[in-house]
Formats: C-alpha cells, structure tokens, sequence
C-alpha cells in the first residue's frame, strides 16, 4: 500500500509543556486510522496540526509525498469533522453543505449535484431546507459529515464527532461511518477515547499517552498483546488485572499462593507484575481462594470484584455466583497470562 500520509518528528509544545514529543506515523492510502487516548494526551492537537489550524514546532506532515506544513487549511484538501457538528446556524442545510464548493467558485449545476449526490448517501436529502436548530444530534452530524464529503478530500479527519451523541444513536452512526469508508476509501484518522468506537472502527489503533504514541496495531493486536500495563489497562472493560507477583525460583507467586511455573527463559529475577483479562479467570472448586468484594450486573455479563494477598482482581462470569459466597476459587490460566517489568511497565514478551 502507498503511503498516503507521513508525519515525521512532530513536537508541539503549548507554555514550556510538551503536548506532541517526537511523534511519528505513516499511514497507508485508504487506512481508517483511530488515534485513541485520555483526555488531554495530544490527540486534537494533532489533528489541528494537520489540517494547519496549528503550527508544528518542528516537523514534517506529507500528503501524498507533498510538504504541506507551510500550506494554508484550505490549500491542503482536508477535510475535518468536529466534535460541535460547527454548522452555520443562519444556512439552511444545502447552503452548508455546498458553502465550500461555492468558495471553489464551482459551477452552481456541479454544486447543486453534489449536495443531492452525498445528501441522499447520508439520508439527509429531505432535510435541504431547514435551518440546523431545528435538526436533531445525529442529523446535525451527518450535515457536518456531508459538508466534508462534498470536497472530495484527499483525507478526513474527525475528532470525536460522535461524542455528544446518545449511547443508540452513537453505535447507529458508527455503523453508517464505517459503511461510508468501505464505500469511499478515502484515507481517514479518527480521533476518539471511547475504546469501543476505537474496536470497531479502525483498520489499526494508535494509542497515545502524553504525547507519545505507545502501541500501534489492529483492534485483536492491541487487546491480546499490549506493549505496556498503560496500554493493558486502558484497552477492555473491565481493564486487564495487572498484578504485583515475586518470583519463587520457578514459580510466580501472589504471597504465599501460586499462581503459575514459569517455562520461558525471558522472565528473570526482575520485579515482576503479571496481566490478565478478567474473561481469561475462571471459578471453580480448585483454585485460588480470594474474598468476595462486590458483584456487579452487566446485561449480559456478571462482574466479581475479589481481593487476594491486597489485590484487587477483576472477573467476568456468565452467571453469577451464590449470593451467601465470601470466598470464590479461581483459577488463573497459564496460557493467558502476560509479563510485565514492574519498574517500567514494558511487556516482557
């Protein structure tokens, strides 16, 4: 696949506080691509950057092999999608929808073809004359979904565009988003910190922490093989248990339980903190004793939350356990079960 975008070394700093440090990505002609993070870890920024409402403090953004870093938003042929749908409130729905079009002083038969053409792919050929207050959430959003697709962009962008939406009419947009880039194939970077839109969205995730991208890879990648317990943690819900072990010769240990025999030669006398997805532990009546903390009901699910040794520890059961238990037994499964160096958080697979 070509390259299609290259950013190379970006810093951005905002008052002497690094906000991008180093950041580096390349991303393949037609890729949907999620950059997922907490609040507040450099995410918009970047997208800011790209599309130029901000200016980098050192590196290069490429599109399509052209330096676009001293082009103005409008020369780059970006086309972005905001949290705040950003509608003029005074233009009816076909005047927002063509106003870029009409700025690229296009011939008003090619504007009036357009608007209808991608109204009509987003369901919103009905709404042509009315005013966006009058317009719910997820209609407002598609408008602002259908002014980016009318330029015909080289690249989308979009941050968070479905944040301000209801739990049902977010998963319904999700759904028509990823049907409109199968369709479309336009190269695209989604910005989000809903792990779930991230999951189902996106050809590849990249994680970011403070600035600094921490994990790239597909949706199964990431969740079955994190590179840190920062990525381990932040991926699944409920998180990765990541817990404080000592090693025994051959043996792990949470105090004085054991907990698995160690086979591979990477895992040294270093300190060590073991992951594991609450899905992978099970109960049974051999296993581990750890005291029943609380239960929590999740539709489909059920969520034990157990101590052990001062841990707390996180599993997920299909079917909840007797009410009158204080003890379940669990069993931790020994091929499930990854290593990470206590001091830096770095797999040590």
């Amino acid at each position: 696949m070509n390259k299609h975008l290259e950013i190379v070394n970006l810093q951005k700093s905002y008052d002497g506080k690094k906000v991008l440090s180093d950041f580096s990505l390349s991303v393949s002609n037609g890729q949907f691509i999620v950059i997922l993070g907490p609040s507040g870890c450099g995410k918009s920024t970047l997208l800011r950057l790209i599309c130029g409402l901000e200016v980098p403090d050192s590196g290069n953004i490429m599109i399509s092999g052209d330096n676009v870093g001293k082009l103005a938003p409008k020369n780059r042929n970006i086309a972005m999608v905001f949290q705040n749908y950003a509608l003029y409130p005074h233009k009816t729905v076909y005047q927002n929808l063509a106003l870029g079009l009409r700025m690229k002083k296009m011939k008003k038969t090619v504007i009036d073809s357009k608007v209808k053409d991608v109204s009509k792919k987003l369901g919103i050929d009905k709404l042509l004359d009315r005013n966006p207050a009058t317009l719910s959430g997820g209609e407002m959003q598609r408008v602002a979904v259908g002014r980016a697709l009318t330029k015909d962009p080289a690249l989308f962008l979009f941050d968070e565009p479905l944040s301000n939406l209801d739990a049902n009419l977010r998963n319904k947009l999700r759904d028509e988003l990823r049907s409109l880039h199968r369709m479309l194939g336009v190269t695209t970077l989604y910005v989000t910190h809903d792990q779930v839109e991230a999951m189902s969205l996106g050809d590849k995730i990249v994680i970011i922490n403070e600035g600094e991208i921490q994990q790239i890879g597909t949706p199964q990648e990431i969740f079955k093989k994190p590179v840190n317990t920062f990525v381990a943690q932040f991926i699944g819900s409920p998180p990765m248990n990541i817990l404080d072990v000592k090693k025994d010769g051959s043996e792990i240990m949470i105090g004085n339980n054991k907990i698995l025999e160690v086979k591979t030669s990477f895992i040294e006398d270093q300190k060590l903190k073991i992951g594991v997805r609450p899905s992978d532990l099970k109960l049974g009546d051999k296993g581990i004793k750890c005291n029943l903390k609380s239960i929590d009901y999740q539709g489909s699910n059920w969520i034990a939350f157990v101590e052990l040794e001062g841990q707390s520890i996180s599993i997920e059961m299909k079917e909840r356990p007797s009410s009158n238990m204080d003890v379940l037994k669990v069993n931790f499964p020994q091929d499930e079960i990854q290593f990470f160096d206590a001091l830096n958080g770095n797999s040590l697979a």
